[in-house]
């Protein structure tokens, strides 16, 4: 019997590379996003070192209001890019299990014509050695 071959081996592939490109993209805006979320943590962490550091100063305390204002105009601007970026991951998301949905289609497509052939392959084998015992049988 002629070897397993499924016709659609290539389309299977390139569909599988398609869901391996688009994943490595969600990766990597995941990875962006996770960054975006630090820097904000970071900076807002940072202005809270600064306040308990802060004496009584109320000349201090009037730089801490200046610096409070930059650090919430800067933390809105990570904010509206934090949106943005997981606006873009969920987008991204969305291409990537269409991407691998259709991957996954092709692979079940080539695992049952291959317990097909499997079935096909064992009844000639079958065949075969009823052929073999009936030829040994007759002698």
């Amino acid at each position: 019997m002629k070897r397993f071959q499924f016709p659609l081996e290539r389309v299977l592939r390139y569909r599988r590379s398609q869901a391996d490109l688009e994943q490595a993209k969600l990766s990597r805006l995941e990875g962006e996003l996770a960054k975006l979320r630090r820097q904000r943590q970071d900076l807002i962490e940072g202005f809270q070192a600064e306040v308990r550091q802060a004496g009584a100063s109320s000349l201090r305390r009037l730089e801490l209001g200046r610096y409070r204002m930059v650090v919430e105009r800067q933390a809105q601007r990570l904010d509206q890019a934090i949106a943005e970026k997981a606006q873009q991951v969920a987008g991204q998301r969305e291409v990537y299990l269409k991407a691998n949905q259709a991957a996954e289609v092709l692979q079940k497509v080539k695992g049952k014509q291959y317990l097909n052939w499997e079935k096909e392959l064992a009844k000639e084998l079958d065949a075969l050695a009823m052929d073999s015992y009936l030829s040994r049988w007759k002698q």
